[in-house]
């Protein structure tokens, strides 16, 4: 029986052209990328059955000034819009947005994304300096994002340290996940996810460590918040509010991953996702293989491959068959 293609939400572009602008390596240990062209691109999705990609930038990461994320930022947006004009039914484009510490800046880097190049949402990193997304500085740009319904494709940025515990396990692998789930244990007690409920926030990689420790923050925060002067049922939405996240599949697609998130989250909110280039090609082809032969009902598995993510991008055509 013929599988459904994927749309892959978790998909990144490094143009030769712009990289050099980003700065040197600041996270430690070594990216090990593999170079990257849009015919790269395309190669990998028809290997793997993938019709159409969201395009991110996760990279801003490098750019520790503020101030010159800026220009970068839209510089990588205006490329992504140009591979999008030029394939539209296999790229979508979700914008990278200038450092949130500048958030004059991210402001009008949103209008602009929006409005002049007509992105499908945009990429936040899930932290600027000491502050998670859920932070109170953040508010403005959480209700322009808001405002605009905005899919939100949340990415972990290095973690708050770089020191490598073990030379086989960089950041990437144990890290970026905590990173993650640390920005979205701070959405979910500081109420931002109740409080933008327009926006959809995908998050990387299944969600981090979200899914298996957001029954443990649920038994035991409530009973924190008398401490803060807070009312004591203040926190007894959490695994509610966990449960509003979509999680995307990206290096993340193993069978004990995704029994934890069909038997916890709605399945309507779980999307593929690949992270290419930034994984080694023989792991991300692996995953998506061991996607494609986990046991699924073919209801399900159209929604994880595509029909989840038509909901949240529906200018993206139902793809076929592969």
């Amino acid at each position: 029986m013929a599988l459904p293609s994927k749309i892959d939400v978790h998909h990144h572009f490094l143009p030769k052209s712009l990289m050099k602008k980003v700065g040197d390596n600041a996270y430690g240990f070594d990216l090990g990328l593999i170079p990257w062209s849009p015919e790269h691109s395309i190669e990998y999705m028809d290997t793997v059955g993938t019709s159409a990609a969201m395009l991110s930038f996760s990279l801003i990461s490098l750019v520790k000034d503020p101030k010159a994320s800026i220009a970068i930022a839209r510089e990588f947006n205006e490329y992504a819009a140009t591979l999008r004009d030029a394939r539209p039914s296999r790229f979508g484009v979700l914008a990278t947005l200038p450092s949130l510490l500048e958030p004059a800046a991210a402001l009008e880097e949103i209008r602009f994304a929006y409005e002049e190049l007509h992105v499908d949402g945009v990429q936040l990193l899930t932290r600027y300096g000491d502050n998670y997304l859920g932070h109170p500085s953040f508010v403005p740009i959480w209700n322009e994002l808001n405002s605009r319904k905005a899919v939100v494709f949340v990415h972990p940025y290095d973690a708050a340290t770089t020191t490598v515990i073990n030379k086989l396990l960089p950041p990437p692998i144990l890290d970026f996940p905590q990173e993650t789930t640390r920005t979205a244990l701070d959405m979910i007690v500081n109420g931002t996810m109740r409080s933008f409920p327009q926006c959809k926030v995908i998050l990387s990689h299944a969600g981090g460590h979200l899914p298996y420790v957001i029954g443990r923050a649920q038994s035991l925060v409530p009973h924190l918040v008398s401490q803060y002067g807070m009312p004591s049922d203040s926190m007894n939405h959490m695994i509610e509010d966990a449960q509003a996240f979509y999680f995307d599949l990206a290096l993340s697609s193993t069978s004990h991953t995704l029994d934890t998130l069909l038997r916890n989250f709605p399945v309507d909110h779980i999307l593929c996702g690949s992270d290419f280039p930034m994984g080694p090609p023989p792991a991300t082809i692996g995953l998506s293989k061991a996607l494609d032969e986990y046991e699924m009902d073919s209801e399900t598995r159209e929604k994880i491959y595509w029909k989840n993510a038509i909901t949240l991008f529906p200018q993206l055509k139902s793809p076929g068959h592969v």
